[in-house]
Formats: C-alpha cells, sequence, structure tokens
C-alpha cells in the first residue's frame, strides 16, 4: 500500500491544495539542496586549507598528510564534524586521494592522504 507525505508551508498553519503549494515545496527542496551542496564545497576547502597546514608539500605541488595526523589534530577536531564524511566528499569532487572507502581512527592512521596539486596557471 504507498503511503504519501503531507507538508503544510501555508502561512496561516491551515489545510491548502493547488498548483502554488507544490512549486512551493519544490522551490523549498531544491533551496535546501543549494545549500546543503554549498555547505559540502565550503568543509572541502577547509579540509584542502588544513591539509596544507599538516601536510608536507612534495615536489608536484600537492601535499600529503596522514590520516592519523588528520583526525588527531585539535583544530580539525574543532571545524569537522564528520572528518570521514568531509574526505569521502573531497575524494569524490578528485580534491584529493588515498587508498580505500573508509577511513578508521587506528586502523588506517597511517593511510596517506594526498592533495592533488593546483592546476596549472593559464599562460
Amino acid at each position: 500500500m504507498p503511503s504519501t507525505i503531507s507538508l503544510d508551508l501555508s502561512l496561516d498553519g491551515g489545510i491548502s491544495s493547488g498548483s502554488g503549494d507544490i512549486l512551493l515545496y519544490f522551490f523549498f527542496f531544491f533551496v535546501v539542496r543549494v545549500i546543503a551542496i554549498m555547505n559540502v564545497e565550503e568543509e572541502v576547502h577547509r579540509l584542502s586549507q588544513e591539509i596544507k597546514r599538516l601536510g608536507n608539500v612534495q615536489e608536484d605541488g600537492s601535499y600529503k598528510v596522514t590520516f592519523g595526523t588528520l583526525f588527531n589534530d585539535d583544530e580539525c577536531a574543532n571545524i569537522f564534524e564528520a572528518l570521514v564524511g568531509t574526505l569521502r566528499a573531497a575524494k569524490k569532487r578528485k580534491v584529493l586521494t588515498y587508498e580505500g572507502e573508509l577511513l578508521l581512527q587506528g586502523v588506517h592512521d597511517s593511510v596517506e592522504i594526498i592533495l592533488s596539486p593546483p592546476p596549472p596557471a593559464a599562460n
């Protein structure tokens, strides 16, 4: 048996129906989604900054840091509620690379996280 979800977004709190309500619902959903994407992008950017702070620059311009260094850093702990989730989002966006899918404290402390080098400057 299919279930239905009802959402009342009217200003007076009353029950209303019509195409306007559906448009308002989709607009609300779209705005929430855009805000969530912007937050993820900001978190990935902050993670890049922290990897540059804690990591070692490589000859190709990339930065390398271990998961344990990131995880055990007090400043990172204060910034990132879900460090592993932010790492996965950055990996999905090809901002950084590391071996494996899920990193766990202790078990994966020595896994190297490599922040990709900046793109070459356009001439």
